[in-house]
């Protein structure tokens, strides 16, 4: 960190909360996913600080600056603990219009991220936590006030302590670049004479204020980078234990597996078989898939796919994040594992913080057994994905036996949905949920052409928003038409003429798809859906 700069004329800054933490070595590590600038300092005791996977000793006086949205695990070395000073504070534009933004770099902010200051002497600084500890709770407009003449006179201090660095304190900012240096470059190719000369100071000083910001040697903590990378990798591809150690820069597998035992404390199957074992994943998507094949996740976003009636037993206890994930949330749990896809892409970077995170892109060409098998591979389930297969195709062949006579096999179905009060309408293919897997692969019926020429062969398995005057082009051939119950149903087209052109109203063949057994697709899902369909079809009454 250059420089700590705090432009006091125009930003404004506020108080948002201060804490007092105490970690324990027997006890979790302390964790938090930070949603505004917060300023940690080390009280007494002795531990380390991870801030976005970086590794920092914390003693008394210690003091770190993070911005928003920064991790932090926090955790003590020994039995006498460690207890930190946890400061929340905003910085907003002072001037009259500006936009009130605290993304870092906004309003002309220039907090570093990851920034250890330095707090010395450190009596004068604790002395300026304790008493906004003391008053952290004030109950009158002059003791605010006060506070926030406290809070403004702290990072005033900060402030003329890091503005201008000695020597030594730009040969640590030196130290300190390389080591941001190391999580860009691959640490292996890098050796401890080379950051050295980098940072323009010797080898012994070098690895001197290396062991000091990070509580770790500078092989060391290579070593730590290399081996995080490998568990990565371990978990989440299928590559052999060679591919894995060479890739992670190491020169054989036996010195890899030797490395790996002493810093992770097992071997690397033993880490594979333990945490698979006892995964914990958290699913923004596919929690569904992770269920049929017998993996609960600790927390799935369930506001928007969770819910299946097939699944509510199974999704109980499950935390759910919702559609915008709570990155506090999410790193609270604790997840060795994290799945999305390319719906929550934006927020990345920032989940793989927390765990290794792995994202399958949506794509309509691949069926919900592919994903299963992928999902089922990574998690060391590879046989999952076909045993489900095979149970649905046994099911689905009953199904069809017990329908012979009643159902064409030439028979021709339509799957719509009603939206804006019956004037638009969409339709389904087969590999979008809505009963389109059992209605085209379980029951076989026939699609029709322009919702295969337009939905499946073009791989997104729905068209949407379109008028309701078409929808004799879609469905204008259909045997059965089955209707998707996500709000409206029939009940705004029932009574219009192009409605009762179709030959599956009249002929008493419009099945009514409610949301809560239809809309879901995965693979226990649509087994549940095809002894619906069968109960449907064997009733044979009109929907209107």
């Amino acid at each position: 960190m250059s420089r700590l700069s705090l432009p006091f004329r125009s930003l404004l800054f506020t108080l948002s909360n201060i804490m007092d933490i105490h970690c324990t070595d027997a006890g979790k590590p302390y964790r938090l996913h930070t949603e505004t600038y917060v300023l940690i300092a080390g009280k007494q005791g002795f531990g380390s600080a991870v801030i976005d996977g970086r590794r920092h000793r914390v003693i008394k006086g210690s003091c770190f600056l993070l911005h928003p949205n920064t991790l932090l695990e926090a955790s003590a070395d020994n039995a006498s603990g460690l207890c930190l000073y946890l400061l929340a504070f905003h910085a907003m534009p002072a001037e009259a219009g500006a936009e009130r933004s605290e993304s870092p770099g906004a309003a002309g902010l220039s907090f570093t991220p990851h920034g250890e200051l330095n707090a010395k002497p450190f009596g004068r600084i604790a002395g300026m936590l304790d008493e906004l500890y003391r008053h952290r709770s004030p109950q009158d407009e002059l003791a605010q006030f006060k506070q926030h003449l406290r809070l403004q006179e702290l990072l005033y201090e900060l402030y003329r302590s890091n503005y201008s660095p000695s020597d030594k304190m730009q040969s640590r900012e030196a130290v300190r670049r390389s080591i941001d240096g190391l999580h860009r470059l691959d640490a292996a190719a890098v050796n401890v004479e080379a950051l050295a000369r980098q940072a323009n100071i010797g080898t012994r000083q070098y690895t001197h204020l290396f062991r000091q910001l990070t509580g770790l040697s500078p092989l060391d903590y290579m070593t730590e980078l290399r081996l995080n990378e490998a568990k990565k990798k371990l978990l989440t591809s299928s590559e052999s234990l060679q591919q894995i150690a060479q890739s992670a820069g190491f020169k054989d597998v036996y010195y890899f597996s030797r490395r790996f035992k002493q810093m992770v404390g097992q071997s690397p199957r033993q880490y594979v078989r333990h945490t698979r074992q006892s995964l914990r994943v958290v699913a923004l998507y596919y929690a569904n898939v992770l269920l049929a094949i017998g993996v609960k996740p600790i927390g799935a976003n369930l506001t928007w796919w969770g819910g299946s009636v097939f699944l509510q037993e199974m999704e109980k206890d499950i935390v759910d994040i919702g559609c915008v994930p709570s990155l506090e949330t999410v790193s609270q749990l604790e997840p060795d594992l994290i799945l999305i896809n390319d719906h929550n892409l934006a927020d990345y970077a920032s989940l793989s913080k927390i765990a290794p995170t792995v994202m399958l892109p949506y794509e309509g060409r691949r069926s919900i057994y592919e994903d299963t098998r992928l999902i089922g591979e990574l998690i060391n389930k590879p046989h999952a994905a076909g045993e489900l297969q095979s149970r649905f195709e046994r099911r689905a062949a009953a199904v069809r036996e017990k329908l012979a006579g009643i159902v064409s096999g030439q028979a021709t179905a339509a799957i719509v949905r009603f939206e804006r009060e019956g004037r638009r309408f969409s339709v389904f293919g087969d590999n979008y949920g809505r009963g389109g897997w059992p209605i085209y692969r379980g029951l076989k019926l026939s699609i029709p052409d322009p919702v295969q020429r337009e939905a499946i062969d073009s791989g997104l398995q729905i068209v949407q928003n379109l008028p309701l005057d078409k929808l004799p082009l879609y469905a204008g051939n259909a045997d059965y038409l089955f209707v998707a119950d996500e709000g409206e149903g029939i009940k705004y087209v029932e009574n219009s003429p192009v409605w009762h052109s179709l030959p599956a109203v009249w002929q008493g063949q419009v099945h009514v798809l409610d949301k809560a057994s239809f809309s879901y697709f995965d693979p226990i899902s649509i087994e549940g859906q095809l002894e619906l369909l069968a109960q449907l079809l064997l009733k044979r009454k009109p929907a209107s």
